[in-house]
């Protein structure tokens, strides 16, 4: 008796926690997959490519994290952990968000080096669940970099400011 009156009570608060919940489906996640050209020292350290995703608040607010390879005779990887804030983000039916983002990066090449990143974008959303992303990013950091005349295990760290362009698409 006691698990009809339960299932009973369930069945008639079901249309309310129904009612309750709106009719657009909010999206708190998405990824990215992005190509990025740079201007740097070395042509070569600035064609990267970049894969990462985000988690953004109804306020705009996210905190995301990259894997980013780049082109470079060193073989330079970097994992960037970073905060965004998405202008617009819990308007509805707009198809141009803007964003700004910064955050921290550990760069591996030879040794790990630490550096840092700024900068805005914008996401053109083409369907409900695709857009453009278009992004403007500094990276700066320290590189690793030996050379064949230093004895082995003397390495010295090269400045690294590569401001780049991205170009790439966004998914949620």
């Amino acid at each position: 008796m006691k698990k009809l009156i339960v299932g009973t009570a369930l069945l008639l608060i079901m249309p309310v926690w129904a009612l309750a919940q709106g009719t657009d489906h909010h999206y708190r996640g998405q990824g990215n997959a992005v190509f990025s050209l740079g201007t740097a020292r070395d042509r070569l350290s600035a064609v990267r490519c970049v894969g990462g995703g985000e988690v953004v608040s109804s306020g705009g607010i996210g905190l995301g994290g990259e894997y980013v390879k780049a082109a470079s005779p060193f073989g330079e990887q970097m994992i960037s952990a970073n905060l965004f804030y998405h202008s617009g983000a819990s308007k509805k039916g707009r198809r141009f968000k803007p964003f700004v983002t910064g955050g921290f990066n550990r760069l591996w090449t030879t040794y790990p080096a630490f550096g840092g990143n700024f900068g805005c974008g914008l996401n053109i959303w083409a369907t409900k669940h695709v857009a453009v992303r278009l992004e403007l990013r500094d990276t700066i950091g320290g590189r690793n970099i030996s050379i064949e005349y230093e004895p082995y295990g003397n390495f010295y760290t090269a400045s690294q400011n590569v401001v780049s362009f991205r170009i790439g698409m966004t998914f949620r």
